[in-house]
């Protein structure tokens, strides 16, 4: 029993975590017992307590091992040792533990972040059921995803040739009534969208392949997330019905919270069946449009089945399905390009995203960047330990004398350097959580609001959890190997700083901090190649005004407006607008530049031989009379439009710059024609400046423009835009009540042109603010360790510096001394910095704009701010060692 009962005390001490010290001092005092009565005992009386006492000591130490070895704990006893000692030696050094987990903070932090962002844009695959399994059909190897509905049709009668197949597209739903829109992310969905995704409602049902049927009934599945926000989260609110584009839909089920859609960026909302579309476009449906490209179309494939096998079979049948879907309105060799398409598989199991598409460069970019930051800071590291294990040599020289093995020490150390990484960790996870959402807000767009899912899933906790591991690593291995190589009976009989030297641990901390220049050059050389794309870009002359210009989007679709009185109705309200104080001027537009819409064909300019297809390609637009007055685009030759080019008039185009030079080169354009379609001929009677029409940065793209009174069959959605002497948004309440004099059930929206074109920047701004800030912070982690390697060299030197002052040296001569070190590394860190960047700059072209990846002046204006930063960071240890007092020095010597 009384072993039992000590067994169950040391229990009691292992789970409550109290130290084994009242042990170790019963240990001690047993242990004194026993040399107390080697010395003192005579005779027998001598003989029995030497014999008590050792059989005593005996018995403890036998119970400590075999309960020890019985528990697994001897190992986690050494284990409790390190971790207790560390966190004591942390503790006592506050000035140095928290500069190392501020930079790995910072650096882990960055780096989860950005991360976090990739894996959910482009890496996690989709909460389905046998996500890898998923394959996307597409009409090519690269570039547009759709397909017409005909298509979707075809392909979904042949069910062989997948498990299933779904098809959708992403779309928007007015929810309000008239006025201002209020948009619900929508989904069209085929009827086998959720079986083939394997996904269940958690109220009531999800379609089947009864809703793909033509004349359907509307029915809507939502969303947990719509469900909760709308219906707070009620039951009966399956039954109920929602207003979409002022139709009616009877909700028929709920999805689980963690389905968001198959595009990553927002999730959706409501989903309802393909075959409803045309309650939304009465009279020009899209399900028997053999020209209308807007579904996506994914397949299942069987279990054990290859992509190989599945493209075999689906290109076996791709002629037979082009034929039964060829547009029959397109001219015959149109035609005969269409019957050439065939089927392409993609992998589908990470889903859709359209930022994630556009930012793709630029994330893994951001991703090196921040990789280069945590390396920086690694180095960082290192140095303050190499510094640190100079300062404790004696400790572990003294450890390693009495019996510890160079394996135990440096175990110690890596302990250390493993609790900094832990600490590190858990606030870069802090630090990663927050950044990361506030970078998603800044990508957010009033267009396009992202909605990602951010939660850290096991991808995410793999990559932080082997950051901290190799970061503890790269910053923890090199020192605690410098620390333990070392001569004992040296160490025993010199002082720290001759140790130091022998060891040449202060070439270590040189190398690492000449590593950290040339990284830092580096981050520093791209933030200047992307803070002057940035220039460049803001710089560029769209040719058109974005100040005080707003734009209102006006669709009249679900406004009961008959398609012959559009036209009139326009009219009415551009007359109206016109007329608001403080408005400028005001035109209509069927797209306003640089937004995503685009309209574009073929077309016949009058004696233009063309020597490949896409010499004749011409964007368009169409436009009323004023518009190019309202945005300010000079006129160069002819006239604007005006209100003589009616229906009735002979057709009118203006052409811009480049397409006047394309096509009719240094001869006048006015009065030549331009055929479009098979019957269209378009008469010159005007040229205009060169504008932008879907990107800041793209090429001069050859624009045309037509009369808007001379559109017999007018789009149901236009833009107004109007020019104001004051804050555009002042204009909203009138413009509202203006067109609501006019129809109250036209849905609006209002947008300020110059937001527009800020938001189509969103990329180039984020990367040259993030890789402007980290470039900040590599550098001044780099002046952190030049300042930290010189003020070591000075304490270092100290003695030497001090016979050379004693000797007459001017204090001038010592402040050349510390830097003459500090310039040799800056110049090595530089040569290597330069050397990276020019090899890397080809990798950052894409992102570049106005500026070359090896611009001379962005590598000399990095160069120029490293050196200043640098040689700042070094005079000041270097100058306080020009202050020393000789003789203090001598004697503390």
């Amino acid at each position: 029993m009384t072993w039992i009962s000590e067994l169950w005390r040391h229990l009691r001490y292992r789970l409550s975590g109290a130290r084994f010290d009242a042990d170790l001092a019963e240990e001690m005092r047993l242990h004194m017992d026993l040399r107390a009565a080697d010395r003192q005992a005579k005779g027998a009386a001598a003989d029995t307590a030497h014999e008590d006492a050792r059989r005593q000591f005996g018995n403890f130490t036998q119970f400590q091992e075999k309960s020890r070895e019985a528990w697994g704990w001897t190992r986690l006893d050494s284990w409790g040792q390190d971790i207790r000692y560390g966190l004591r030696t942390l503790a006592a050094n506050p000035g140095f533990a928290a500069t190392a987990v501020l930079s790995l903070a910072l650096g882990i932090g960055a780096n989860t972040a950005i991360f976090s962002i990739l894996n959910a844009m482009l890496l996690r695959s989709l909460p389905v059921e046998d996500p890898q399994r998923l394959v996307q059909v597409r009409p090519g190897a690269e570039g547009d995803d759709e397909f017409t509905n005909p298509i979707w049709e075809e392909l979904r009668d042949r069910q062989q040739l997948f498990s299933g197949m779904l098809a959708y597209a992403p779309d928007h739903f007015d929810l309000a009534d008239g006025g201002e829109s209020r948009n619900a992310a929508g989904l069209w969905v085929s009827g086998d969208f959720f079986r083939v995704l394997g996904v269940p409602a958690i109220q009531g049902r999800v379609f089947t392949r009864d809703e793909d049927r033509r004349g359907t009934a509307p029915l809507a599945v939502i969303s947990y997330r719509f469900w909760k926000r709308n219906f707070d989260g009620d039951v009966s609110a399956v039954g109920r019905t929602v207003r979409l584009n002022r139709h009616t839909f009877e909700i028929v089920g709920v999805t689980p919270p963690w389905f968001r859609g198959l595009d990553t960026d927002g999730g959706f909302d409501v989903a309802i069946p393909i075959a409803c579309e045309p309650i939304f476009h009465p009279g020009h449906s899209s399900l028997d449009e053999r020209s209308a490209w807007w579904l996506r179309i994914l397949g299942r494939m069987p279990a054990g089945e290859s992509l190989a096998q599945a493209r075999d079979r689906i290109l076996a049948i791709a002629p037979e399905i082009f034929r039964a879907t060829v547009p029959r309105d397109f001219p015959t060799e149109m035609q005969q390009n269409y019957l050439q398409n065939s089927f392409f598989l993609k992998p589908a199991a990470t889903g859709f995203s359209e930022m994630g598409a556009q930012y793709r460069t630029a994330l893994y970019t951001l991703m090196a960047i921040v990789g280069v930051v945590l390396l920086i800071a690694c180095a960082n590291i290192a140095n303050l330990l190499l510094a640190r294990a100079a300062a404790r040599q004696r400790e572990f020289s003294v450890r390693m004398a009495v019996g510890a093995g160079r394996a135990r020490v440096m175990r110690q150390l890596m302990t250390e350097s493993l609790l900094l990484s832990i600490f590190g960790t858990a606030a870069g996870l802090l630090l990663a959580s927050w950044s990361s959402r506030l970078l998603i807000h800044r990508l957010s767009t009033t267009r396009h609001p992202l909605d990602i899912d951010l939660t850290l899933d096991p991808r995410v906790l793999a990559f932080t959890i082997g950051a901290a591991l190799v970061t503890a690593v790269l910053f923890g291995l090199a020192p605690a190997l410098r620390a333990t190589r070392v001569e004992l009976n040296q160490v025993m009989k010199e002082n720290t700083r001759t140790v130091l030297r022998a060891s040449g641990r202060f070439n270590l901390s040189k190398a690492l901090v000449a590593g950290q220049v040339a990284l830092s050059l580096v981050l520093l050389v791209a933030a200047g190649l992307f803070l002057g794309t940035l220039r460049n870009l803001w710089a560029v002359d769209p040719g058109f005004t974005r100040h005080n210009i707003l734009i209102i989007t006006a669709d009249t679709e679900q406004a009961a407006i008959p398609v012959g009185q559009r036209t009139g109705t326009y009219g009415e309200i551009l007359d109206r607008l016109r007329a608001l104080p403080g408005v400028g001027a005001a035109a209509s537009s069927a797209l306003t530049p640089i937004s995503p819409e685009g309209w574009a064909q073929m077309v016949r300019p009058e004696g233009f031989a063309s020597k490949s297809p896409g010499d004749t390609l011409l964007f368009l637009n169409r436009v009323s009379p004023g518009y190019f007055a309202t945005l300010q685009t000079p006129i160069l030759l002819g006239r604007d439009f005006n209100d003589h080019d009616g229906l009735n008039a002979a057709k009118a185009i203006m052409v811009n710059e480049s397409a006047a030079r394309q096509f009719f080169g240094a001869a006048d354009p006015i009065g030549r024609t331009i055929g479009m379609d098979k019957d269209d001929v378009f008469q010159i009677v005007g040229v205009v400046r060169d504008t932008k029409y879907n990107r800041i940065n793209e090429e001069d793209r050859r624009i045309g423009y037509l009369a808007a009174g001379q559109d017999s069959d007018p789009r149901p959605s236009i833009r107004f835009t109007l020019r104001s002497e004051t804050p555009v948004e002042t204009l909203i309440p009138a413009a509202r009540a203006a067109i609501a004099g006019v129809n109250r059930g036209i849905s609006l929206e209002f947008r300020n042109l110059e937001t527009q074109v800020r938001e189509s920047l969103l990329q180039p701004r984020t990367v040259a603010l993030l890789s402007s800030v980290f470039g900040s912070l590599a550098l001044l982690l780099a002046m952190v360790g030049l300042y930290g390697i010189t003020s070591y060299a000075v304490t270092r030197r100290k003695g030497e510096i001090a016979i050379r002052m004693a000797l007459g040296a001017p204090r001038e001569s010592v402040v050349w001394l510390m830097l003459r070190d500090v310039a040799v590394l800056l110049a090595i860190g530089m040569a290597a910095g330069l050397a990276v960047s020019l090899a890397a700059g080809r990798l950052v072209a894409s992102l570049l704009f106005g500026v070359r990846p090896r611009d001379p002046v962005q590598l000399v204006g990095a160069a120029v701010i490293l050196a200043m930063a640098t040689a700042v960071a070094a005079y000041v240890p270097a100058r306080r060692a020009a202050r020393l007092d000789p003789m203090a020095a001598l004697r503390e010597e």
